[in-house]
């Protein structure tokens, strides 16, 4: 068995290379393996110094990824978090005062503790790829940079620039970092010889002054961190129990601003300390984790291969969806976007058009030509020109299944016999789609959410036919775009919007016992929701969520389509997708939602507004209560107490659970039938296809996290049966 490669140190006159290595990973990390390898190597350095030392990788596309999130998911304790982070620290500093002159030399990615490294260095080279990315990433997954970064990036680029960077985790390539001051030399592959040689003659790196110049006066650097606070919560609801890395992030970069020496490592490294052992981190890092087993399911990994190949993709429908995944599509590939007429084409390549436009922010030109050559790879088309050329084709067309066969067939006669055919249904079966197809192993769902270019999740569902080849290639086309796949059977609503329809109904049902929209939309947000349900309804238009609730009510809520006797229950007590009376009308009466100006609230250029004032007509009618809601009672982003019209409000607590577990007894129901095979991938997938907040590490962990006998007392009196496979929860405990 060949030993573990991690590290090499290479001598030649005058100069030393730590070349990082790995033989055993696909990139970089600084895990312990790392870490003693380093510190041994620092030994022999430190007994015979070099002139001239370089840091490098051996790794094509990757420097140093960062530190080993699993040790950090380890730490069960704030000392030894303190602990881990000031080993970090003294690596760093060993560089940072050994006598050489230091260099690394940046090609690929280097993220968290690997640019902290490199920020010990005395200069840092940045090498023009295209995957040359560096980042302070930690925020992401619920804490802050350990090993120094705290304290030498704002040293680097100022604190104006700095603060922001750490407190977004977003990655800047070669050019901003060259620019901003955090990169010394900027060169090509072949120039990094010559540019080393060039470094090592300027001698050890000199502290600059604090920048900017104000930042050194306390007044002036209070104030900064106030404006900075200020802008943090205003984006986040509750962010102090949602997101406290953040809060206590800004808190500990204003201590270590007014701290010198070691004092502001310490600072540093017992900040990282408690924030490591907190429940948010850990459910952060278990989303992350969550989201890596999708890119790299086993599907995926035997598809890599065959989608590799794929290259040119047409897609069907030139609207908002088909737009957004011709965008999506256009990633690494050409793309003909087909539709019918050409208003329809102009108005598709204009919405692309707006994920082109040149991003907010300083030096983003990079970033907007990219965006620019992306658009320029979209070809419209009114004919089936270039369809005989196409390796996939993906519809965005009507949900209606006819409309859909026939597409299929016109389209089958005119690809080759290997050509994918994909479905972007949220609704229809994929089994019938293919029933009438020469080929329908070819033909697979690959159900996108609305906005296709933002939503990270895409459902990937086998017909009956579909070839297990067919799910292995689309899955990893997916991962190859950028998104997260999650595999699923053919069943009514598939999985995402299957869960998702119980919440929206159960907000329906409070709505209709008084409750005010405000309210329950206000409570959910401050759950850590990305908007209430019932704003939701109207985001996705009030007609459509008639349309799914029906399809899916057929198909679940009457006594033959129950769920099975070892599951829910044959006969569930409440039906979980029928959508009330009311509802019906409202969409007969064209109150559809944002796209129609008005639905449960009224929307100006898409923005909401207040709450509908006709609201109270359609559902009183239905509630029978005798008081209209207050409509100002509650902002929608405060915690609500008090009374709506004749009745209390509900508690928090009462309106999270009333809506969750719907959506949770869904879960388990699907589980039960087999939707999807592993239960950790639900989480995951209502993670990324929903937006269930990460802090709270998904459904599933959410409430593995209550107490049982309660939750079946809440699941009885909400008028559910108790799942029998409510263990599932054991399992995330």
């Amino acid at each position: 068995m060949a030993m573990k490669s991690v590290i090499q140190l290479q001598r030649e006159e005058g100069r030393a290379t730590l070349l990082f290595s790995r033989n055993d990973k696909s990139v970089n990390v600084l895990d312990e393996a790392c870490l003693e390898a380093l510190e041994g190597h620092l030994n022999t350095l430190e007994a015979n110094v070099p002139e001239i030392l370089i840091l490098q990788s051996a790794l094509q596309g990757c420097f140093i990824a960062g530190a080993d999130i699993h040790a950090i998911a380890a730490i069960d304790d704030a000392e030894k978090g303190a602990e881990l982070a000031k080993r970090g620290q003294r690596l760093c500093q060993r560089i940072e005062q050994l006598a050489s002159v230091s260099v690394a030399v940046v090609q690929g990615v280097c993220l968290g503790g690997g640019l902290e490294l490199a920020m010990a260095c005395d200069y840092i080279i940045v090498v023009k790829d295209d995957k040359t990315s560096l980042a302070l990433p930690e925020i992401k997954i619920g804490i802050h940079p350990g090993f120094g970064g705290c304290v030498r990036l704002p040293q680097r680029v100022g604190w104006t620039v700095a603060t922001p960077m750490i407190l977004s985790g977003r990655a800047v390539n070669a050019k901003r970092a060259k620019r901003i001051g955090l990169a010394d030399m900027l060169c090509h592959t072949e120039q990094i010889e010559a540019a080393c040689v060039m470094l090592g003659k300027q001698g050890k790196r000199h502290t600059k002054h604090v920048k900017p110049w104000w930042f050194s006066l306390p007044p002036a650097r209070t104030m900064f961190f106030k404006l900075a606070e200020r802008k943090v919560r205003g984006k986040f609801c509750d962010v102090d129990n949602s997101y406290p890395a953040l809060i206590t992030t800004l808190k500990t970069l204003h201590a270590i601003a007014g701290l010198s020496g070691q004092s502001a490592y310490t600072c540093e490294a017992e900040s990282i300390g408690r924030l490591a052992i907190t429940p948010v981190c850990k459910h952060l890092i278990r989303v992350f984790f969550l989201g890596e087993a999708l890119k790299h399911q086993e599907a995926v990994k035997l598809g890599k291969s065959a989608a590799a190949k794929l290259q040119h993709t047409a897609v069907y429908g030139a609207g908002i969806m088909g737009s957004g995944i011709a965008w999506v599509a256009a990633k690494d590939g050409t793309v003909d976007l087909h539709d019918v007429s050409a208003e329809a084409l102009s108005r598709g390549l204009k919405a692309a058009s707006k994920f082109s436009r040149r991003p907010q922010g300083k030096n983003q030109q990079a970033v907007h030509q990219q965006a620019v050559e992306r658009l320029q790879r979209i070809r419209p088309s009114l004919d089936c020109s270039g369809l005989a050329s196409a390796d996939t084709v993906i519809e965005a067309i009507l949900e209606d299944l006819n409309i859909k066969k026939k597409l299929w067939a016109d389209s089958e006669a005119l690809v080759d016999s290997k050509t994918l055919l994909l479905s972007n249904t949220s609704s229809l079966s994929l089994s019938e789609q293919q029933a009438d197809l020469k080929h329908p192993e070819r033909m697979a769902g690959m159900h996108f959410f609305n906005p296709a270019p933002k939503m990270p999740l895409v459902e990937i569902i086998a017909g009956d036919k579909t070839s297990a080849e067919t799910i292995h290639t689309v899955a990893a086309l997916a991962v190859r775009w950028g998104k997260f796949p999650v595999v699923v059977a053919d069943r009514p609503g598939f999985l995402v919007n299957r869960c998702l329809m119980p919440f929206m109904t159960a907000a329906l049902r409070l709505l209709q016992q008084g409750q005010s929209a405000p309210h329950i939309d206000g409570v959910l947000k401050r759950f850590g929701m990305p908007m209430g349900a019932i704003e939701l309804a109207d985001r996705v238009g009030l007609d459509i969520c008639l349309h799914v609730g029906e399809h899916l009510s057929s198909s679940f809520d009457g006594p033959e389509n129950g769920a099975s006797e070892t599951s829910i229950s044959a006969q569930p007590t409440l039906k979980q997708f029928a959508m009330p009376e009311w509802f019906a009308k409202m969409v007969a009466d064209g109150l559809l939602g944002e796209k129609s100006g008005s639905g449960f609230y009224v929307y100006d250029k898409g923005k909401r507004q207040a709450v509908n004032k006709n609201l109270d007509n359609y559902v009183q009618a239905a509630s029978g209560l005798a008081h209209p809601h207050r409509e100002k009672e509650f902002d929608a982003d405060i915690d609500m107490t008090g009374e709506t019209g004749a009745l209390s409000a509900m508690s928090a607590e009462e309106i999270i659970e009333a809506c969750l577990i719907p959506m949770l007894v869904e879960a388990l129901r699907c589980l039960d039938q087999g939707v999807l095979d592993h239960a950790k991938y639900l989480d995951a997938a209502l993670v990324y296809g929903i937006g269930f907040p990460p802090f709270r590490g998904g459904l599933l962990c959410y409430f593995a996290g209550k107490n049982r006998s309660e939750l079946r007392q809440t699941m009885v009196d909400l008028g559910f049966e108790i799942p029998v496979n409510l263990e599932v929860l054991d399992e995330f405990s």
